[in-house]
């Protein structure tokens, strides 16, 4: 039997495609639709990254761009890793600016 870190899940990822996008996507044989899925597989790790239905469907939105061409589900994967490791920094940052600023207090405070 194989452990839980080494379970493979399957997910996907929602994206949008420009009008170039969608033009070339129809020329690919594609739909043309505005909102395109990606399905492809995934580690227990990345399941932060996603949501899961009541049915237990994994899914996520990937709606702060639109690409010029459709995507591979990889591709996307590693632009969600990246971001949510962009936003997990900042997290931290502005997590310790709040320590610090209950700590020290406010010295831009002239009382």
């Amino acid at each position: 039997m194989r452990s839980p870190s080494a379970a493979r899940l399957t997910a996907t990822i929602t994206y949008c495609l420009s009008e170039t996008g969608r033009e070339r996507s129809v020329k690919t044989g594609g739909s043309g639709a505005y909102h395109q899925n990606a399905t492809g597989r995934i580690t227990p790790e990345d399941l932060t990254l996603f949501s899961i239905s009541p049915q237990r469907h994994i899914s996520t939105v990937f709606n702060w761009a639109e690409f010029d061409a459709p995507q591979e589900f990889r591709t996307l994967l590693a632009h969600l890793r990246k971001r949510h490791q962009r936003l997990s920094t900042i997290r931290t940052v502005l997590e310790a600016e709040g320590m610090a600023q209950v700590a020290f207090g406010d010295h831009d405070d002239p009382s």
